[in-house]
């Protein structure tokens, strides 16, 4: 069974902090508005627990931006926001009134640019301090419950397949994630809205990661 110790667990949140740092800056020139992002909460869970936590966090559906990885961590990472959530954030980044119905229209392409940066930033974080390289796919677009968005049976079957070729599958942990991304309007008033980071690994990257966190914590 998966799991992480205390010093691990810290390695890690140190890891994604400098990741959602990268991503803050680049989000504040890409908007010309200061985005602060921070990271509250970091579990590790079984696969189902992450979905159970997803739905109580709302009864609505979820929109995600989802990104793929391969190389020497494979899996995927997804981007979550609550449906209403995710409509305030455009609003919020276009810093325009702009109506519901045309806001909808703009939700997937400006969701699909802001996933992007964050997974992007999200992700390199772990090459800055491990010894290990991957490749992203491009980003996509996706709406439903929490169960769709977090089925891997369904939504890896590329991945799927070329795990079947090497004889690997899929860790069943989750990096669950809860993050708070904070804008300012033209009123300089404060925005708070709550999404959510998930990352799931295959069990090679499982494994990987282990050795690579052994590596920095114990090589002294």
């Amino acid at each position: 069974m998966f799991s992480l110790d205390e010093l691990e667990e810290d390695a890690l949140k140190e890891f994604f902090n400098m990741g959602l740092g990268m991503a803050a800056s680049s989000l504040s020139q890409m908007v010309e508005n200061e985005i602060l992002l921070s990271l509250p909460k970091l579990k590790v869970v079984h696969y189902d627990e992450a979905i159970h936590l997803l739905q109580n966090s709302t009864t609505e559906k979820m929109v995600a931006v989802r990104q793929n990885f391969t190389g020497e961590l494979s899996g995927t990472a997804l981007l979550i926001f609550p449906g209403v959530n995710s409509l305030e954030l455009v609003r919020t980044l276009l810093k325009e009134r702009v109506p519901l119905e045309v806001l909808t229209e703009l939700e997937q392409e400006t969701l699909l640019d802001v996933g992007n940066v964050i997974l992007n930033a999200f992700l390199e974080s772990f090459t800055q301090m491990m010894s290990v390289e991957f490749e992203f796919e491009s980003p996509e677009f996706l709406r439903g419950s929490s169960p769709f968005l977090l089925n891997i049976t369904s939504h890896l079957a590329e991945q799927r397949q070329s795990m079947r070729d090497i004889g690997e599958g899929f860790d069943e942990h989750a990096f669950l994630l809860m993050m708070d991304f904070k804008t300012s309007d033209e009123d300089d008033t404060q925005h708070t809205l709550n999404g959510f980071i998930v990352l799931l690994f295959t069990q090679q990257a499982m494994v990987v990661l282990k050795r690579e966190l052994a590596t920095i914590l114990y090589q002294f």
